[in-house]
């Protein structure tokens, strides 16, 4: 199992705001996959830094605390995958997690966009996600290869071809919730179904929305 970085958890924590988008960068095989495959969406045609994003949920009580005491830290809304090879378990689409899923040791960058939202769009960003998740909506693995043609061929304004209508990855989940509250941080040149982790970053970035995690 791997460890807590509890730096990353109190930066999350620190900038925590409902309705905020987290970002994050891993390391491990997939992680590094789909950070490669964003290179022609990068400024710099180098490697993304990131390969997730999620949705800033609740302030939760729990039972993470020394000893089993309560404490409280960020729950999220995310659209992912996850499959435990120890155990019968298969997680697939949108869920609700713990942040603390998010700050292990594989994840090499972490970041923070806020973008502002009002009291009314926040709650319209965190209902569209939680219906999501109420909804099972499905991860899409067939649609990431129609968003790999999309930016190798640089027409990420294309509808993507194997768009699932009941499935969406995890920054195609973030963004369908922004544009159901009318804060689409991105233009046509994006479509919906082709967007990135990287698109998202560099939206937060023109913005001057975008905080980074610096390791202590």
């Amino acid at each position: 199992m791997e460890t807590l970085n509890t730096h990353l958890l109190e930066f999350f924590t620190n900038h925590y705001k409902p309705g905020t988008i987290g970002l994050v960068g891993t390391k491990d095989t997939i992680g590094l996959a789909i950070r490669e495959a964003q290179r022609n969406v990068t400024t710099d045609a180098k490697t993304s830094l990131w390969s997730h994003c999620f949705i800033f949920g609740d302030l939760r009580l729990d039972r993470r605390g020394f000893g089993g005491a309560l404490s409280k830290s960020p729950y999220i809304f995310e659209s992912d995958l996850h499959v435990n090879l120890l155990k019968p378990q298969l997680r697939n689409g949108a869920q609700e997690n713990w942040i603390g899923k998010w700050c292990k040791e594989t994840v090499e960058h972490a970041a923070v966009v806020d973008f502002g939202l009002s009291e009314e769009q926040k709650h319209s960003v965190l209902a569209s996600a939680l219906q999501l998740v109420d909804e099972q909506l499905l991860y899409p693995i067939q649609e990431l290869l129609g968003t790999w043609l999309a930016i190798t061929t640089k027409k990420q304004w294309l509808p993507n071809p194997l768009d699932n209508p009941h499935a969406m990855y995890c920054s195609a989940f973030v963004r369908y919730c922004y544009k159901e509250a009318e804060r689409d941080f991105l233009g046509k040149d994006v479509s919906l179904s082709n967007t990135t982790p990287e698109d998202i970053a560099q939206a937060g970035i023109r913005a001057g929305a975008l905080e980074t995690y610096k390791p202590n």
